[in-house]
């Protein structure tokens, strides 16, 4: 029997058995196939035999489905092949595991052609990294609080002066 195993980014593994020819799969508990993990949408995608292949199509979850890094909307699914539901590892076992296991999958690859400048560049999307860490940690506001009090006692220290010096 088909199957996809799986495991979250917290090193918890498992696997969701392919028993009929269209399921649900996602977070929450009303899917056929469920995985609980947080980046995974409650309603991830959906698994589907067409033909006599396996397809996983994403149902335009939040974290996406990737293979290789790179976002897909739709996956022929290959025994021993990989791919992520949002940061989920999977592997999907075929209905013959005695199979060759099959490489894992390869994003697509994209080339952008220009006369020059930046759009003559190849992309590397698996290189992208984001914005990287966080160079300051966050302050907890107690700088502001403490000068918003400093200024509150010249004020009442001026207050005070001021009736002080009030002849009548």
């Amino acid at each position: 029997m088909a199957k996809i195993q799986y495991t979250t980014p917290e090193g918890l593994s498992g696997e969701v058995e392919l028993t009929a020819e269209r399921m649900t799969l996602g977070r929450a508990e009303d899917n056929m196939l469920v995985i609980d993990d947080a980046s995974v949408s409650s309603r991830h995608g959906e698994v589907a035999i067409e033909g006599d292949a396996w397809v996983l199509t994403d149902l335009g979850s939040t974290n996406g489905t990737k293979i290789g890094g790179e976002r897909v909307e739709r996956i022929e699914l290959a025994h021993g092949g990989s791919f992520t539901l949002g940061s989920v590892e999977c592997v999907f076992i075929g209905d013959f595991e005695e199979a060759a296991p099959a490489p894992a999958y390869s994003a697509p690859t994209r080339t952008m052609t220009s006369t020059g400048g930046y759009g003559a560049m190849a992309i590397d999307r698996g290189r992208r990294t984001g914005f990287g860490p966080k160079t300051k940690p966050k302050g907890n506001g107690a700088g502001a609080l403490i000068g918003l009090g400093v200024l509150a006692l010249a004020v009442c220290a001026y207050a005070a002066f001021s009736f002080t010096q009030l002849t009548p």
